[in-house]
């Protein structure tokens, strides 16, 4: 029974340390992008893991690996969860942008829109009209707006004379 004990006390340890290696490259690597960033996770996780080994100082291979699949499983589902919840949090966001640029020059890609195109999407017609301010608009005119830019292959758009680059964004809630 004091075998199993000590077992499960060295297991739970090398969870820790892949929970630990999660915290630890978010507080570390602030400010650094991907791929860098997940390089340096996997150094910051190998550094840990090779100190526990030492510190544990249990050698056998079987061990090491049991190790390193329950410390790099526990990162793995800790980094998948948060990347599920921004990718939540993204799609479901609060806040829909829309703004639009007038361009001083002629863009070498752009799509040409008519007004009578433009009366069908009012957000995007309040957005020419009031060009360099963005605002706030609800989903549903925001993904119609989206969908009607993919269409025309361009987020640049040409009406009568002037030149607009439409801004689309979301912020996370």
């Amino acid at each position: 029974m004091k075998n199993l004990n000590k077992k499960v006390k060295k297991y739970t340890l090398f969870f820790f340390i892949g929970i630990f290696t999660f915290y630890l490259s978010g507080y570390i690597l602030r400010g650094i992008h991907a791929p860098r960033s997940i390089h340096l996770m996997l150094l910051i996780y190998l550094t840990l893991f090779a100190t526990g080994v030492l510190v544990i100082r249990d050698f056998s291979p079987s061990f090491i690996l049991k190790g390193f699949a329950i410390s790099f499983g526990a990162l793995f589902l800790i980094s998948a969860g948060f990347f599920v919840l921004g990718a939540y949090n993204h799609m479901n966001s609060a806040e829909y942008w829309i703004g639009a640029e007038k361009l001083g020059t002629v863009p070498e890609k752009y799509a040409v829109v008519t007004e009578s195109e433009i009366v069908e999407y009012p957000a995007l017609k309040r957005a020419l009209k009031t060009a360099g301010q963005d605002f706030i608009i609800d989903s549903t005119e925001w993904k119609q707006v989206e969908e009607f830019l993919h269409l025309k292959e361009s987020n640049v758009i040409k009406v009568g004379e002037d030149y607009y680059q439409v801004h689309l964004s979301m912020s996370v809630a």
